[in-house]
């Protein structure tokens, strides 16, 4: 994999001025869902030394509870669902869960196959000190978190929160490079605090789920039967 690898969310910052051109990923951001962990972290060293400048680095993991396997022949679902003359409607997918989907708990069965159950999803934030970020070494830059299924985010939002400060740190040593003696007052004092809609993001999760389970019966509808 190539140092330029594109990252899953990357913020950037540009400045063009006569003397100067400031080209800088500021954040690099990755979610890993139902793929090895390491080739995510492998990716994250590459970008990493691609943009050694980055300030802040994130990686969300998403498990399920088991790997997922596309149902077998002869299955109750391939009984079930391959006797439709065309793939079935999302709704219709859905009308044979029986009850909707109302939490992350519970998974995404339908004709006896489990089609998506999510299993935890964890938080890694790195936040670049003197020296750039190095994801080997366990430091007081690093937090982890869990958002499901035990929230226990603290550590990920302090984290958060500390690669803005130095976010804001750098702007304005960016800021005093460009344009020497100008009045940056209002970026020095500005006060910085996270506050975070976990609760958002996990009603989020519930409709990716939903999704996901459906995007599987469709792939698996297409496949060869």
């Amino acid at each position: 994999m190539p140092a330029s690898a594109v990252p899953d969310l990357s913020i950037k910052m540009n400045v063009m001025t006569k003397d100067n051109r400031i080209h800088e990923v500021l954040v690099i951001g990755e979610c890993a869902f139902a793929q090895d962990t390491d080739s995510v972290l492998r990716k994250l060293k590459y970008e990493i030394a691609g943009h050694p400048e980055v300030l802040m680095v994130i990686m969300i993991v998403i498990d399920e509870h088991q790997p997922y396997r596309s149902s077998g022949r002869m299955s109750e679902a391939w009984q079930m669902l391959r006797k439709e003359t065309s793939t079935l409607s999302h709704s219709s997918f859905n009308s044979l869960q029986g009850a909707a989907m109302q939490s992350l708990d519970q998974p995404v069965v339908v004709a006896g196959h489990t089609w998506c159950h999510l299993g935890s999803v964890r938080f890694h934030v790195w936040v670049r000190g003197d020296e750039p970020i190095n994801i080997d070494v366990d430091s007081e830059l690093l937090a982890r978190g869990t958002l499901f299924p035990n929230q226990d985010m603290g550590a990920v939002d302090t984290m958060i929160e500390k690669g803005m400060v130095v976010m804001r740190d750098h702007l304005e040593d960016v800021c005093q490079k460009v344009a020497p003696g100008s009045d940056i007052s209002a970026l020095r004092d500005s006060s910085i605090t996270f506050r975070p809609e976990w609760k958002l993001l996990l009603r989020e999760l519930i409709r990716a789920v939903d999704y996901t389970a459906y995007d599987r019966y469709r792939s698996w509808c297409h496949s060869s039967p």
